[in-house]
């Protein structure tokens, strides 16, 4: 075979490889080669795999072969090893928030940010708890009720506050 056909099969057979590798990332987690020639264009140029056909070469070679191959030229091959690099990364991490990776970076925002939201709806809902009970407090100072009336009252306000706080905290009523 040619140099030419060489590096030809080579874009070609790069292509389908990481279009596999960005549809079943699962399959190629375990491929610590795969990994790390997924980590930079000239790692990408360098990787071989004989069974499929894909011999090493240069950068500038995998750029130039793909440029006359591609739609896109290399700037498509590029964007696919991206793609595949960060689908192989959130394989490995899954949902786990990691500071090791971007896709574990990722999960935690996630996670930070919907822990925040929630403590921004409990914050809301004990904040309009607190308004109500000083208004009901309010107005059982200047009332003219009778004790019982007012021991009545508060065991009836109460039970009203601990429920609503009951779902504040745990979401029960």
């Amino acid at each position: 075979m040619e140099t030419l056909e060489v590096n030809q099969k080579k874009v070609l057979e790069t292509k389908s490889l990481l279009i596999e590798i960005i549809t079943t990332p699962e399959n190629f987690k375990a491929i610590d080669e795969i990994s790390t020639a997924l980590h930079s264009q000239q790692g990408l140029a360098k990787f071989s795999d004989s069974e499929r056909g894909i011999a090493p070469c240069s950068l500038n070679t995998l750029k130039n072969a793909s440029e006359l191959l591609l739609d896109r030229g290399f700037v498509e091959l590029n964007e696919l090893r991206i793609n595949a690099k960060n689908a192989i990364e959130k394989a490995v991490v899954g949902s786990k928030a990691d500071k090791a990776t971007k896709a574990g970076l990722r999960n935690l925002v996630d996670d930070l940010e919907s822990k925040l939201n929630t403590m921004k709806k409990s914050n809301f809902l004990l904040e309009t708890i607190i308004t109500e009970l000083r208004g009901d407090l309010k107005r059982m100072a200047y009332s003219d009720d009778t004790p019982d009336q007012k021991e009545s009252h508060y065991q009836y306000l109460n039970r009203q506050i601990e429920a609503k706080l009951n779902y504040v905290l745990y979401g029960e009523l």
